[in-house]
């Protein structure tokens, strides 16, 4: 059975789309969805497959999503919205498809006079996000974005990701459920959530960068990605914040994760005073060797995948550090962080990070 009801319905299942977007599309009352569709979403045949999974009598419109998020971005998804005269939205691909989509639903309704969010689908082509968490602070929203009204999880979708988007992504599920297990807040189901995505990243990534086309490793790190998801809902911390606040500083667009290995360390170091025991468990989770510490066993495994170990060949001068360290201690995810960070925190943080 590939039908999973935690925080949301997920579908979770090799070629799994044709089989439940039909049926869930008839049991939303959708006949005009939306497709919000990144570059991710739009390799191989995962398009076509959403556009052949429709049920009869029902008519799709497409609205591409573009390279980087913004406000403007969201109003041109909304004017589309309501030009096409859409009931719903699925969003496929990466994390781009999947904020935009999610801010779609809730934005996309006003933009013709509705009040409610409209049902949102995401549909992930890659293990970087499966839509769940926050949407990303370039939107603009003023409110939290909707929750996806259904997840459909396929392996199989994921399979035209190349090995650098895989160990990217990869390790951004793998860092999400170890931030979520660190983090302040308490919640057991979604530490054992946490700890059950570090085990899958830790024992797939390597093979699913190295063999692209090897679908037990792919179905592992979808898996890893849905954990992230799900135990994300605890709470995250410094990594995240860091690599979103360079992120919009620097006006870049790395593969999400592809500044973590750089960033763990250091934020693990400053965080470990208030870990106790937790970094053992996140060590054996991980499946590193008796006695080493987690940011020496994921720097390894980061030079393993070709990420890089230093911020420094962004080359980001110290008014732009200054001003990342200061977005970093305003973002949620410092609230959850195991402890408190100032921004001058986060710049030693950062120069250690260099």
């Amino acid at each position: 059975m590939s039908l999973i009801s935690y925080v949301t319905r997920i579908h979770f299942a090799d070629r799994v789309v044709e089989d439940a977007l039909p049926v869930e599309l008839r049991r939303l009352g959708l006949s005009r969805p939306l497709i919000v569709a990144d570059e991710a979403g739009r390799r191989g045949d995962a398009f076509d497959r959403i556009l052949d999974a429709l049920p009869p009598g029902a008519v799709a419109a497409a609205a591409p999503a573009p390279d980087r998020l913004s406000p403007e971005a969201l109003l041109a998804a909304a004017r589309r919205f309501a030009e096409a005269g859409a009931d719903g939205v699925i969003g496929l691909g990466g994390p781009v498809a999947l904020d935009l989509a999610r801010a779609l639903a809730k934005a996309g309704p006003e933009s013709v006079g509705a009040r409610e969010p409209v049902p949102m689908i995401a549909a992930p082509t890659t293990t970087a996000s499966v839509g769940l968490g926050p949407v990303s602070s370039a939107l603009g929203l003023s409110c939290a974005a909707p929750t996806p009204s259904l997840l459909i999880c396929d392996p199989t979708l994921t399979m035209e990701a190349g090995p650098q988007e895989t160990a990217a992504a990869g390790m951004d599920a793998l860092i999400h459920c170890l931030e979520a297990f660190l983090c302040a807040t308490w919640n057991p189901p979604a530490d054992g959530i946490a700890l059950d995505g570090m085990r899958r990243a830790a024992a797939h990534v390597e093979r699913a960068v190295w063999d692209g086309a090897d679908p037990d490793a792919r179905r592992e790190l979808l898996a890893a990605a849905l954990d992230a998801g799900l135990a994300a809902q605890k709470g995250l911390g410094g990594v995240r914040a860091l690599a979103h606040a360079l992120e919009e500083e620097t006006g870049r667009a790395p593969r999400h994760g592809e500044l973590h290995i750089a960033l763990v360390g250091p934020v693990l170091a400053f965080n470990a005073p208030a870990l106790e025991a937790k970094l053992e468990a996140a060590a054996e989770a991980l499946r590193l060797p008796t006695g080493q510490e987690p940011g020496a066993g994921l720097a390894a495994l980061g030079a393993r995948l070709g990420l890089p170990a230093r911020l420094g060949p962004l080359d980001i001068g110290e008014p732009a550090l200054r001003r990342a360290a200061r977005r970093a201690a305003e973002d949620p995810a410092t609230q959850t962080n195991p402890r408190l960070a100032t921004m001058e925190d986060y710049l030693r943080i950062l120069e250690d990070a260099r």
